[in-house]
């Protein structure tokens, strides 16, 4: 087999280490449960990346409305943080009523369909709980949020006139979550120390829905947050145990079980803000310095690992790069995405650890082609080689109508491999489809399944659609990134391939 696809000896030595250290886990399942003492730095990362994505999801979708009440979730949990507080409870207490329902941000952040009979994300109250503890905050922040909502079945049996004083939409999610509570239920609960505690937080979940009011916003909790997160992790390597264990991938991004409830039901996931500002910033940058690879194609001996592709434009006939593949494991700051949080991502999705299987960055200029209606299982030689596949899109440019963006078909990575000729979806096949467009901003990740039939038109602007695709499959098939050069070498010098892929689905005008 050619050596030129591994881990070469002038890789940097930073990407050489990241290369060459598995997770230690043996599901994506989060664990309490680590091999090693993370470091203080370790510890910070932690700590930056979980504040990053809990004012990430309020501030993407906090505005929405507060389902049945006049005010916007962001407003009903800051207010209900603000009545913790004058109510003379510790900032522990503030920031369990500031995150009490992110369960149902989360719900609206993956796109899923509303539940109680339209109120909300079903079972919010665990779904944020175990969000929370993930994340890393202390357990004492999960367990206030995880019984919010049996404090209000609580009062609705110990307190007659209780029910009649709730909101009409408290009245219609109290129907999904169980009902009063029995005598049984309520003895038992009164044994936990924490619930006058919880009884307290109900109070101010009630006093927190008044429109007129605007106490402090999200981010001036910033370093409370910070703090309380701190505090959770250095107990945690103390050897404490936590009821809420901490993800593994807290460090870069944990999708919520209403992500992976979604991904698995559409097959394709769009994540926000899982890379840090300074990332995105640079990403133009460095798409342009891996365009200046020096040239290397397929069909002659090169010494470089990397393969580049040039195509005439379909506005001017202008001669543009087409796309580079095969240069993460050689390029530290691509290497750095596509090792870390991509592969976290790709883990969690796949629930077990995942290894690159393909590297690739299309640059869609202007008048790029376009991409007929494909799978990627087809050009995977996925007969030969993994049984599926996961690809992250990591969006340099924006993809808007004009410029030729993906498009997907939600739910149809479930049929296996559909008719096709080439690797081309039967023309008869794809008109039975529906399309959805991913309008993308830089920095946004796309995860999408290798049987998941997607399509793109040619870029008509004038302006460039620059994306990267870096391509995963389950470790326990097998580390196959060399395997699949060599097989797409083997097979595009045969003749028997398309001009930049296996399948025949690129409808541009390859040099």
């Amino acid at each position: 087999m050619l050596s030129r696809f591994a881990i070469r000896a002038n890789t940097p030595a930073n990407l050489r280490a990241l290369l060459s250290t598995p997770r230690s886990f043996a599901s994506a399942v989060p664990s309490s449960t680590q091999s090693s003492a993370s470091t203080p730095a370790t510890i910070e990362s932690k700590v930056d990346s979980s504040v990053r994505r809990i004012l990430s999801i309020f501030d993407r979708v906090g505005d929405s409305d507060y389902i049945g009440e006049p005010m916007s979730i962001t407003q009903h949990s800051v207010q209900t943080a603000h009545a913790a507080a004058k109510g003379g409870e510790d900032m522990e207490a503030q920031l369990s009523c500031l995150l009490h329902d992110v369960g149902h941000l989360l719900g609206q952040e993956a796109g899923n369909p509303m539940g109680m009979d339209g109120c909300g994300t079903e079972d919010h109250e665990t779904v944020g709980a175990d969000f929370l503890g993930h994340l890393g905050f202390t357990d004492t922040v999960s367990y206030l949020a995880r019984h919010h909502v049996n404090a209000k079945r609580y009062l609705c049996a110990r307190e007659p006139n209780y029910y009649d004083q709730l909101t009409e939409a408290s009245k219609i999610t109290l129907k999904h979550q169980g009902g009063p509570m029995s005598e049984e239920e309520c003895q038992e609960i009164e044994k936990d120390p924490r619930w006058p505690l919880v009884l307290r937080m109900r109070t101010y979940d009630e006093a927190g829905k008044d429109p007129e009011m605007e106490p402090k916003q999200p981010h001036e909790y910033i370093e409370d947050m910070k703090a309380n997160l701190r505090q959770s992790l250095e107990a945690q390597e103390q050897g404490k145990e936590k009821m809420y264990p901490v993800s593994e991938f807290a460090s870069t991004y944990v999708l919520s079980s209403e992500q992976l409830e979604a991904w698995d039901r559409d097959g394709y996931l769009i994540v926000k803000d899982a890379l840090p500002k300074e990332t995105v910033a640079n990403l133009s940058r460095m798409a342009d310095d891996i365009a200046k690879l020096p040239k290397s194609d397929v069909h002659n001996d090169f010494p470089h690992p990397w393969l580049v592709h040039d195509e005439k434009s379909k506005i001017d006939g202008t001669l543009n790069i087409c796309r580079v593949e095969n240069y993460c494991k050689s390029n530290e700051e691509w290497g750095e995405i596509c090792f870390g949080v991509v592969r976290d991502l790709v883990s969690q999705a796949y629930r077990e650890e995942a290894v690159l299987f393909k590297d690739k960055l299309n640059y869609k200029g202007p008048g790029g082609g376009n991409f007929l209606c494909h799978q990627d299982a087809t050009a995977y030689a996925t007969e030969d080689l993994a049984t599926r596949h996961i690809s992250v899109m990591v969006a340099v440019d924006a993809a808007t109508k004009e410029n030729g963006p993906l498009q997907i078909t939600a739910g149809r990575h479930k049929e296996g491999i559909i008719k096709n000729e080439y690797g081309v979806v039967a023309p008869e096949v794809e008109a039975e489809m529906d399309f959805v467009e991913v309008l993308t901003q830089p920095g946004d990740l796309v995860l999408f399944d290798s049987f998941l039939p997607h399509r793109s038109d040619a870029n008509m602007s004038n302006g460039w659609r620059r994306l990267a695709y870096l391509t995963f499959n389950m470790k326990s098939e097998g580390d196959l990134h060399e395997r699949y050069y060599d097989k797409k070498i083997e097979v595009m010098r045969s003749g028997d391939a398309g001009s930049i892929s296996i399948n025949k689905d690129f409808g541009g005008d390859v040099v």
